[in-house]
């Protein structure tokens, strides 16, 4: 009888949750998008909005489950924008790093304030609740992955939040749907 009144209350438990997750409502969120490549797992895609010719911030998590350091050298757009894996240097400096190594077992987290890639000059609009396909680079061996552009900034990025809500109500780019799923 234990056993019964366990799996039942497991049961509802489960149940509880799936219902939760399918009655929220669902706007797109960073964690929506990600992608397994070999040993290397990446998720929390994120990207910043903003307007051609600026640039956007890219952030993720990435987890290397290998024996070999998988190396991360920057991103491709479909527009073949130029990207750079950045970092904090401390005391408000920041530049190009040129490569994140991840060692084997290693997570790392680029969260636009001590590690990112920057993509820009941009040749289109990257509008807030889309998603755009992109290629991440991870040395001579190029994944696709979708970014999912937040309505939140993700980083140290150059386009204000005034600028965006203008960019987000001028532009012909719809989201996925009323709710941004």
């Amino acid at each position: 009888m234990f056993s019964m009144k366990r799996l039942v209350a497991v049961g509802a438990t489960a149940a509880t949750i799936a219902a939760y997750s399918i009655l929220q409502p669902c706007s797109a969120k960073a964690d929506d998008e990600g992608g397994v490549f070999g040993d290397v797992t990446v998720t929390q895609v994120g990207a910043t909005p903003a307007r051609a010719g600026g640039t956007t911030i890219v952030t993720f998590s990435v987890e290397n489950s290998g024996s070999d350091r998988a190396l991360i050298t920057g991103l491709r757009l479909p527009g073949g924008e130029p990207s750079k894996v950045m970092g904090a240097f401390g005391q408000g400096h920041s530049g190009e790093i040129g490569v994140l190594s991840i060692r084997p077992g290693g997570t790392e987290h680029l969260d636009g304030g001590k590690v990112w890639i920057e993509v820009g000059p941009l040749a289109q609009d990257l509008m807030p609740d889309t998603t755009v396909p992109a290629r991440l680079v991870l040395g001579s061996y190029e994944s696709p992955l979708t970014l999912h552009v937040g309505p939140i900034a993700t980083g140290s990025t150059k386009i204000t939040d005034r600028e965006a809500a203008k960019a987000a109500n001028q532009s012909p780019v719809k989201t996925h749907n009323a709710t941004g799923c």
